[in-house]
């Protein structure tokens, strides 16, 4: 079995992302015992694989904190961008496929590409140019973190309790919660003063189905003075192109 870093990367993204119901469902009692059988069948150890795991918990968990204080390798960001759309259900079967060993590079390789020009093994740390990916989180993150200091400050969210959604894969960031209903909220940023941005599928789609209900908080200027502008229901004001890209896809056959 080749590539058993890679292999070890996208199942540790799974244990982050679904935690102790991942675990079960792979077969494991815990994480120890995960932790051990996986870095046996790819041969790594079993510490790489629990830092790996560790490394996307700020990202991926909603019960662990994980290494917060370091920025996202490539590595990390590419597996997020090209697996956080899947269900828990074809993860856990793409999982299970990488721990075997017959499973040989080709019968994977759409697995793996997000990997095939990242280098797990002394990654180093990156900056807002490195990766598409990487460069997408690292905005986002400074973003929200700029709506959520000007949050109360914002009248038209006066009364309203904010609760964060970024890890539940909702296709939204944030819920302003009022007495008897909510809007949400989806937060891009900019580097600069203008250009361009991108909405999920999901968002979209979320979007569409809210309507007023849903606001695009864009932050612009994140390098130099940030400005934060509130557009309702963007999916009437703001024009956009459909983009395809290339990702990891899973598609569920029969034959009947």
């Amino acid at each position: 079995m080749t590539n058993p870093n890679q292999r070890a990367l996208i199942a540790a993204y799974f244990l982050s992302r679904f935690d102790k119901k991942g675990v079960r469902s792979l077969g494991y009692a815990n994480f120890t015992e995960a932790f051990e059988a996986i870095g046996t069948a790819l041969d790594v150890k079993p510490s790489t694989v629990k830092h790996m795991r560790d490394s996307f918990d700020p990202y991926c968990s909603q019960v662990r904190v994980g290494w917060y204080q370091r920025t996202i390798l490539p590595s990390r960001a590419n597996v997020i961008a090209a697996y956080v759309s899947l269900s828990e259900e074809a993860v856990t079967g793409i999982v299970r496929e990488l721990l075997t060993e017959t499973s040989s590079d080709s019968d994977v390789f759409s697995y793996l590409a997000p990997l095939s020009k990242a280098s797990i093994v002394n990654e180093s740390a990156v900056d807002a140019e490195t990766t598409p990916y990487a460069a997408r989180i690292k905005t986002g993150e400074e973003a929200e973190d700029f709506f959520q200091s000007s949050y109360p400050k914002l009248t038209i969210f006066s009364g309203a309790m904010l609760e964060d959604m970024r890890k539940l894969g909702v296709g939204f960031d944030f819920r302003a919660n009022f007495p008897k209903h909510y809007s949400v909220i989806e937060v891009k940023g900019l580097r600069v003063a203008q250009g361009a941005i991108s909405f999920t599928d999901k968002e979209w789609g979320v979007a569409g189905i809210l309507g007023d209900d849903y606001y695009l908080a864009l932050v612009r200027s994140l390098d130099t003075a940030p400005e934060l502008e509130l557009i309702k229901n963007p999916v009437k004001q703001v024009p956009v192109k459909r983009k395809t890209l290339e990702s990891v896809s899973v598609t569920w056959n029969a034959y009947l």
